[in-house]
């Protein structure tokens, strides 16, 4: 493990930050994509063990430098530094460790045995690789600078990558921490590249440079990258945030799933992507879940003013038709809006619906059923995350599969998806392709498949058509995939009966008659 120091700060930028457009400094960016190629280059032939230790290295960084980091990322997004730690170093540590235990094997060459493997394959032996796709352009959001960022990668390093970092606006400093941070551990020069906060020159860079685009925003950026990436042909795993629904089955504790939307919502300041914003308690227990998101959130008074234009309009428009306000304030005496703020009876076109609005703010509907519940949260465009609240856990577990969204909690909101074992990414407007877990660090590989056979075994492909190819060929498919043992036999019969007449040599291996 490494020394303490002592004063250790975030580096200035200019410690770090390349500016990489190539228009502007075309010299200073083709020495920069070179480094960065041959750096990956070498680095993917080393074993993932050796890439591991870089990454146990850096655990114990962040566990030394915990408090400026913290720092750095509470001045980005405007909360307690012990908030930080608990969402972000926390989550990034235990990432560091997923990798530590489970990338070798999972990585691992996977070779295919003889189990499943066709019968007219016979000798053939196969396996698949995992090559690394080669630099990977990530570009950060602002609400969790360090963890989202820092988690992607990692993955993308262990898999043998080079990364290009591109921070969200404002949100440059933690990402240069972390940059100089894997310095430290040991990553070798080029590997990982911090880009400006302008987002026109990234356009440039996916079209010469990047080899697969990791993008966490909102669905105007992932529009236009794709549409770049679409040009140039580059993969891309976009996460467009979403707007999550929140489901109070009829038998639920309401005071706990209360407490647990007044944490989903005010977590961040609500700047969460899969954060509460659709609500659907059942007919049965909507009494009691009003009474206690009112008692809950009477104490809440924290301003905020961060909202877009459009949700202020729709928030007045969804007032001024009968919408009420259960718990916050919306216009209050100061002034101020003050969250989290959740409404009732918001028209059904109201975009508070169906559009992300990345705010404390929250909608609820009365159900009949859970048909119903289904169906409104299938009205929603943007699938991403959900939560169920039952005391029947097995049947919240059965209702909870049916939901559109891909990630789903049962009794909690958004702490599970911590977890570095498990995928994530959401689907439809909400974007495709996941990231973290097993299935996010394969997605940052390619695969290869090598199938051998020896220099002198039998190729009857090479073997000369016969007058009849097309009876045995279909005995073969007979014997093999056909229906009813005894007519697999007679096809078994035929064709042992028919081995050996009529056998071909292989025109490749005639002797000419060419008296020369």
């Amino acid at each position: 493990m490494h020394p303490p120091r002592s004063g250790w700060k975030p580096p200035p930028p200019d410690n770090l930050l390349k500016t990489l457009a190539p228009a502007s400094v075309p010299a200073e960016a083709q020495d920069t994509w070179q480094s960065a190629l041959s750096a990956q280059a070498a680095w993917a032939k080393l074993p993932v063990s050796h890439r591991l230790q870089v990454i146990r290295d850096l655990r114990f960084l962040l566990v030394r430098e915990a408090s400026p980091l913290a720092a750095a990322c509470a001045r980005v997004r405007g909360v307690a530094p012990s908030d930080v730690m608990t969402t972000e170093l926390l989550p990034l540590a235990e990432s560091c460790r997923f990798l530590e235990r489970e990338a070798v094997s999972i990585l691992a060459p996977r070779p295919l045995g003889l189990a499943g493997r066709p019968l007219w394959l016979s000798g053939v032996q196969s396996e698949v690789r995992r090559d690394p796709r080669g630099l990977i352009l990530i570009l950060a959001p602002s609400n969790y600078p360090l963890f989202l960022a820092g988690a992607q990668a990692l993955q993308a390093l262990v898999a043998g990558n080079a990364v290009l970092l591109k921070p969200a606006p404002g949100a440059t400093s933690p990402v240069l921490s972390f940059a100089q941070l894997l310095a430290e551990a040991g990553l070798p020069p080029g590997l990982v590249t911090v880009l400006p906060e302008d987002a026109e020159p990234v356009h440039d860079v996916i079209r010469h440079h990047a080899d697969q685009v990791i993008l966490t925003g909102g669905i105007a950026a992932g529009q236009a990258i794709l549409r770049t990436c679409a040009e140039a042909i580059v993969p891309a795993t976009v996460e467009l945030s979403g707007l999550d629904s929140f489901h109070v089955l009829a038998d639920a504790d309401p005071a706990r799933a209360a407490d647990v939307l007044l944490y989903g919502l005010s977590l961040n300041r609500g700047r969460s992507c899969i954060a509460p914003r659709r609500i659907f308690v059942h007919r049965t227990v909507a009494p009691a879940f009003r009474q206690a998101l009112k008692d809950r959130f009477r104490s809440r008074r924290a301003p905020s003013s961060d909202l877009a234009s459009w949700v202020r309009g729709e928030l007045n428009e969804a007032l001024a038709q009968g919408a009420n306000v259960i718990a916050g304030a919306w216009a209050d005496a100061e002034g101020m809006f003050r969250y989290p703020l959740v409404l009732e009876d918001v028209p059904a076109d109201s975009r508070l619906w169906s559009e992300d609005h990345f705010a404390p703010i929250a909608v609820l509907a009365e159900v009949q059923s859970e048909a119903e519940a289904l169906r409104r949260d299938h009205d929603c465009p943007l699938a991403l995350g959900a939560a169920v609240f039952g005391s029947d856990v097995t049947e919240a577990n059965h209702f909870a599969q049916r939901l559109a969204a891909p990630v789903v909690t049962v009794n909690d909101v958004i702490v599970p998806t911590g977890d570095p074992r498990l995928p994530f990414g959401g689907r439809h407007r909400s974007g495709f392709g996941v990231t973290r877990g097993r299935e996010g660090l394969l997605d940052l590989t390619l695969p290869r498949v090598i199938s051998r056979r020896s220099a002198k075994s039998w190729l009857p492909h090479l073997d000369a058509p016969r007058p009849d190819d097309e009876e045995r060929y279909q005995h073969l498919l007979n014997l093999l995939h056909g229906q009813g043992w005894w007519s697999r036999l007679r096809s078994l019969g035929h064709l042992a009966s028919r081995g050996n007449r009529g056998k071909s040599t292989n025109p490749t291996t005639k002797t000419s008659s060419n008296p020369s």
